[in-house]
């Protein structure tokens, strides 16, 4: 099967998302508490800061990359809590980050958010996000261009996780349509929205 130069720079990138994250996990070192640690690694630097305690609360890893002549660089920042509990993880390209995930300190994920780049080459710009309770029943999902433009379909979700409302929006923002549905997944309302913002009901 052959692969075209885009689909082909869209795995290369992915790979080196993939192997740039899989880096340590969050250590404690008493020996090194208080210290920031610089070492090379090939094609930059890596840097961790050790908490009072020894325990690791902060990390980057940013890398030079050249491909087709072209040199990116690849940077991933990690934050953890002086009890070691993860905080954030993203992974930048470019400075654009691609890759980024929050939890709360109880430790569930509070949101993950991917580059629709690297998800789904093809659709949307932008950044697809989903948002999590604090007990990890998923809240909502879609993409997002910028930090306040929701584009396509955004779903969003009850407590116990089922679909209640889906609105599609255009490449601008503007809603275009609205679902909602109850606990048993049958549609409950259904409109379309006209250009000056009115609804007409399905």
């Amino acid at each position: 099967m052959m692969l075209s130069p885009r689909h082909l720079t869209t795995c290369a990138t992915a790979l080196a998302i993939a192997l740039l994250g899989a880096t340590v996990q969050a250590e404690r070192n008493p020996s090194l508490a208080g210290q920031t640690v610089v070492r090379p690694v090939e094609g930059g630097e890596h840097t961790k800061e050790y908490g009072r305690n020894g325990q690791l609360i902060y990390e980057t890893i940013e890398r030079q990359r050249t491909r087709g002549g072209k040199t990116t660089t690849e940077a991933i920042e990690r934050e953890w809590s002086e009890d070691g509990k993860p905080l954030r993880d993203q992974t930048f390209v470019g400075g654009n980050e691609v890759k980024g995930t929050v939890w709360y300190l109880n430790g569930q994920v509070k949101e993950t958010r991917v580059d629709q780049s690297q998800r789904e080459p093809g659709g949307l710009p932008g950044k697809y996000v989903e948002r999590f309770s604090d007990q990890g029943t998923l809240q909502s999902a879609g993409v997002f261009q910028g930090q306040f433009r929701p584009v396509g379909i955004h779903r969003e979700y009850d407590a116990s996780g089922k679909l209640k409302r889906e609105v599609t929006y255009d490449a601008r923002g503007k809603r275009l349509s609205e679902r909602g549905y109850d606990a048993s997944g049958a549609v409950i309302r259904s409109e379309r929205f006209l250009p000056d913002g009115s609804r007409v009901r399905d």
